[in-house]
């Protein structure tokens, strides 16, 4: 299990550090779900599954990307690089996070990752001689500028497909080559057949909203299982195929 250590970034405490980059982002090598925002899902549909989670304790549901699965760990992740053409943008962040209260944003750093250095390395510093936010820090400033706007905007499109009842109960099956099987539950996705007996008139909105791209998105992002499956295949007891039932409730 990852532990963190995120404090508020204060210039003068963090002055003389640097962030080393890390193609790999081998913190997240043991995510099987990663959250993403409503603004990422063009982008990575085409990459990895994308489904909404459903928190049982809190009643709350997110938007996430599936990079894995039990086991497994993050398929994505190798020794040198991420092994897909998008990374989703709270990977992207690390070690940078943030906080909100009373609508004023902190941006927060884990100061315990190893990619956090007190040797100021001049190319990956986060502060100027004159203390003043250096290029690699305006870069996860401007990442997370965009997680948050794109988890706010999430948090709005879950709403609506709440309000018009187009989510349904996602189970996926994993048959490993020995014959064990793994199921992800807490999964919800979008009822094709809901969606498709809704209003002309909601069609219309949702299609100038951008919903309608957002849900075809997902839709079709389910057939990324099938390469996640391929994913599987340089450890000892792969993935033969994966099952994916909605329920049509």
């Amino acid at each position: 299990m990852n532990t963190y250590n995120f404090i508020p970034l204060d210039t003068k405490v963090h002055r003389e550090i640097s962030v080393q980059p890390d193609n790999s982002f081998a913190h997240a090598k043991n995510f099987n779900l990663v959250n993403i925002g409503f603004n990422e899902l063009a982008s990575l549909s085409g990459c990895l599954p994308i489904v909404v989670v459903n928190n049982e304790a809190t009643d709350k549901q997110s938007l996430a990307g599936v990079v894995g699965f039990e086991n497994f760990g993050n398929l994505f992740c190798s020794e040198n690089q991420w092994q897909g053409h998008a990374v989703p943008l709270s990977v992207q962040t690390h070690p940078f996070n943030f906080a909100i209260d009373n609508n004023k944003v902190t941006v927060l750093i884990d100061d315990s990752s190893d990619r956090v250095q007190d040797n100021a390395d001049k190319e990956y510093a986060l502060f100027s001689s004159d203390g003043e936010p250096t290029h690699t820090l305006k870069h996860y400033q401007a990442c997370l500028s965009n997680l948050i706007e794109g988890q706010q905007q999430a948090h709005t499109f879950i709403t609506i497909l709440k309000q018009h009842d187009l989510l349904s109960p996602l189970s996926v099956t994993l048959t490993l080559k020995d014959g064990q099987t793994v199921t992800s539950t807490d999964l919800l996705s979008i009822n094709e057949e809901k969606f498709a007996k809704l209003d002309e008139a909601i069609i219309v909105r949702f299609h100038q909203q951008g919903i309608a791209m957002a849900i075809n998105a997902m839709l079709l992002s389910l057939r990324q299982y099938n390469r996640l499956v391929q994913l599987t295949q340089h450890f000892d007891n792969p993935a033969e195929k994966v099952g994916i039932k909605l329920s049509q409730q």
